[in-house]
């Protein structure tokens, strides 16, 4: 393993310190159950000046008064199917929150849920209260994001802020559902920063003019640091992808990167990407393919010596997103482990969401979308993203599933799903 620039601390594992078939069509004769839980050389160390502008901190916007009502949402009561049949934890609701909603974050104040939807020919950023309820736009308005895809929001920790990745040639590739779950959607980006009341964006990358993407940026949880996977050679069917990780800081108002820091981890060169932090901020957690064997695994990546420590070793499947629990050791990932793929398949993968313990040694599988016995089961499901509440006791998932039977036309919605307590507990 290789670190190309010099390094941040140490770290210390787990430990804290649009459009198509209506849900409702789906919903009808299902009972829900369980838990729906989710391209060019290394870069050089850098400092991207920011376009000009001043950013202000967030304040109440006085057209969030007006926004969209609250919306009902479509609601299943969840239940066991069959006793004692593993995975099925108890929740209290499973809920429809976005129809058409994509990826997406929760605050860490658990006031706001940011999500990317199509808006006419093109993604923006938007959001709501984790209701439903006030909805706004916070890209529609900007003139730097009229022709473009803005998506992957994420908040800072101060909830003032939101990064996320602007597809600046958006014409070029006209992004649907599917290719939103590919790296094609990194072509053509830079990561952007903007209040949360939609005002003063700053561009914080200048990648694309060098044939890199990027995609997937979240602040550390002290808001100190940033990180984003970005393409740095661009063979091959999707290129070979790093880890980024920057200092960030906002001077005088305005937001910087500088010190920017690539890894490439002892894993098979190809799709290597960054999830977000671990609990304290000295790690990453990541996915990639093993220097043997084949699959996909979760790692979790040492920000000081580099060394990549496998979390799962699955060489016949893929494991990927990778999240850490908010108020408990362990993380959750998702998995196409034990899913049968239909001869009729419309997805390019299925997924489920799993859990995993700090000691590794309790895996439970939380949601069934792929199991034709469950009570559950969607047909064909892939989960692109996951969130959790501040509290850890909801979850929220990004779900596409195939559409009409028949048909390559695909589905996208947003869940919420709450469960009898957070985990840990």
């Amino acid at each position: 393993m290789k670190i190309l620039t010099d390094t941040f601390g140490n770290v210390g594992g787990f430990n804290r310190p649009a459009a198509g078939r209506s849900v409702a069509q789906w919903l009808v004769g299902v009972t829900i159950v369980g838990v729906l839980a989710g391209l060019g050389s290394s870069a050089a160390a850098q400092e991207v000046q920011p376009i000009e502008g001043t950013l202000k901190p967030a304040a109440p916007d006085e057209k969030e008064e007006t926004a969209q009502p609250y919306r009902e949402a479509e609601v299943a009561t969840a239940r066991m199917a069959q006793a004692g049949r593993p995975g099925h934890r108890s929740v209290r609701s499973v809920r429809v929150l976005v129809k058409d909603g994509g990826r997406m974050d929760w605050s860490q104040q658990g006031d706001w849920i940011a999500f990317d939807r199509a808006e006419s020919d093109f993604y923006h950023i938007y959001k709501m209260r984790p209701d439903g309820s006030r909805e706004t736009c916070v890209t529609c308005d900007q003139w730097d994001f009229r022709k473009t895809n803005s998506l992957s929001p994420a908040w800072h920790p101060s909830g003032e802020h939101l990064v996320f990745q602007v597809q600046e040639h958006a014409n070029k590739l006209q992004l649907d559902t599917l290719r939103l779950t590919t790296p094609h959607r990194g072509l053509h980006s830079e990561i952007w920063v903007i209040s949360a009341d939609g005002k003063s964006p700053f561009k914080l990358t200048q990648t694309r003019e060098r044939g890199a993407a990027v995609l997937d940026p979240h602040f550390s949880h002290e808001a100190s640091k940033l990180v984003w996977s970005q393409r740095v050679v661009s063979l091959g069917r999707w290129g070979e992808w790093e880890p980024h990780v920057a200092e960030f800081k906002i001077k005088r108002g305005v937001p910087r990167i500088s010190k920017v820091k690539n890894y490439q981890p002892s894993l098979k060169k190809g799709f290597v990407v960054a999830h977000g932090f671990t609990p304290n901020d000295r790690g990453l957690l990541i996915s990639g393919t093993p220097l043997t064997g084949g699959g996909r695994d979760i790692f979790e990546l040492d920000l000081e010596t580099g060394v990549a420590e496998p979390l799962t070793t699955t060489p016949h499947d893929l494991d990927e997103l990778v999240f850490a629990l908010p108020r408990a050791d362990g993380v959750v990932w998702v998995s196409n482990r034990n899913i049968e793929r239909p001869s009729d398949r419309v997805l390019p993968r299925q997924s489920d969401v799993w859990y995993m313990s700090a000691s590794k040694r309790r895996q439970e599988r939380l949601t069934f979308f792929n199991d034709p016995q469950s009570d559950h089961y969607l047909g064909e499901a892939l989960i692109d993203d996951l969130a959790w509440s501040p509290e850890g006791d909801k979850l929220l998932v990004h779900v596409i599933t195939g559409g009409a039977p028949g048909t390559d036309s695909v589905d996208q919605a947003i869940y919420i799903v709450e469960f009898d307590g957070a985990f840990g507990t």
